[in-house]
């Protein structure tokens, strides 16, 4: 009966995080906008000289000042450059329509492709050029979606740092008892602490490699290398699937401008792919270890579930909002299965003061085993 109640309320949930995608897509968003900059106003105050003489009101402002000052070019970058791309997508399309026909001409001559799949492969290759556009539009109309969206993201971000210390005060009340209270606390401050983290390392790994990326497309000479590396930056946010499309389209395009082609794309794989492997397998653990304790299967189905209801905001989102997950449900004994199946490791953290849960007290041998 249990599961079946907690699997009726997990699609409840998720139908109305689906239905409401409007509304909860930016607040969430401004959510994790607040963790951000209230890490970089703590990262202020605690600089040297004249940090720690600041006010907090002031390390706040120029936090906040910072974040909306860099959201704003990034979208006006975004914005610019698709404008370009979609202007000279023309050219690249016939010269991709070109070599693609060119290299299945050359695989029908080396005898490599049977003559019954030569007419199914042509029309694939139809059917995905036929693509381009209609991909290239959507880019276009998310990028106007995100200068639309971006001011009501800024509000909420305002508010949410306006009401940060009441909003800890009202859940404090919200608690029983003493324990509750201190069990609260201590399950909001590790999920500040994992989310904070998260996001601050992946910040730093993703705006090195995204530099690093923009060195080398410029240095190659390939189309675009702000957008591309802008887009690298955004992209990597998501675990596993996300460096992989990032890469590969300035490789396609590497491919298939003007003054481009097979070598020029291959060069620039083999040094974008060596620069992403090589901070994401020696870097990010050194400074982000296995602290986030998420099984890499969790990881696909948190992307696959949260990309489903959200789209791309979700696809971002998928970490962050399953590792609080996870935290929150180390906290109940009904729950604490479903946390040690999404870990990595196993080992989840023990129950706070006065458990969450205390209305299902743990028998001896259970108590005996946590």
């Amino acid at each position: 009966m249990r599961l079946l109640a907690g699997l009726g309320l997990a699609v409840l949930i998720g139908f109305i995080a689906w239905v409401g995608r409007g509304v909860l897509i930016p607040v969430v968003v401004a959510g994790f906008l607040s963790f951000l900059i209230f890490t970089l106003k703590e990262t202020i105050k605690a600089g040297p000289l004249i940090g720690r003489i600041l006010p907090n009101w002031l390390c706040y402002l120029l936090a906040f000042a910072f974040i909306v000052s860099l959201t704003i070019f990034l979208i006006e970058i975004i914005r610019g450059n698709v404008e370009a791309l979609i202007a000279a997508a023309p050219s690249y399309e016939a010269r991709l329509r070109d070599l693609t026909a060119a290299g299945v001409a050359w695989l029908e001559r080396l005898g490599a492709l049977p003559e019954d799949f030569v007419g199914g492969v042509d029309e694939l290759r139809r059917t995905a050029l036929g693509m381009i556009n209609p991909l290239l539009s959507q880019i276009g109309s998310s990028a106007r979606a995100l200068t639309a969206n971006s001011l009501t993201i800024f509000l909420y971000t305002v508010f949410m740092l306006l009401e940060r210390g009441r909003i800890f005060r009202k859940i404090e009340k919200i608690s029983g008892d003493e324990g509750q209270r201190q069990a609260v606390n201590e399950t909001i401050a590790d999920i500040a602490a994992m989310v904070r983290q998260y996001i601050t390392v992946k910040t730093v790994i993703n705006l090195i490699t995204a530099s690093g990326s923009y060195a080398i497309l410029r240095l190659l000479g390939v189309d675009f290398p702000g957008f591309w590396a802008l887009l690298i930056f955004v992209l990597n946010y998501i675990p596993i699937v996300g460096p992989i499309v990032a890469n590969a389209f300035p490789v396609i395009l590497a491919l298939v401008q003007p003054e481009g082609g097979l070598r020029l794309a291959l060069v620039t794989l083999f040094l974008l792919v060596g620069l992403e492997q090589t901070m994401s397998t020696l870097v990010e653990p050194r400074l982000v270890g296995r602290s986030l304790n998420l099984s890499p299967l969790m990881v696909l189905f948190s992307l696959a579930v949260w990309g489903s209801i959200w789209g791309f905001a979700g696809a971002l989102l998928a970490v962050p909002i399953t590792v609080t997950l996870m935290i929150i449900l180390t906290q109940f004994r009904a729950t604490r299965p479903i946390a040690i199946l999404m870990s990595e490791s196993g080992r989840i953290a023990e129950i706070k003061h006065g458990p969450l849960a205390a209305a299902a007290p743990a028998s001896p041998s259970t108590a005996a085993t946590e």
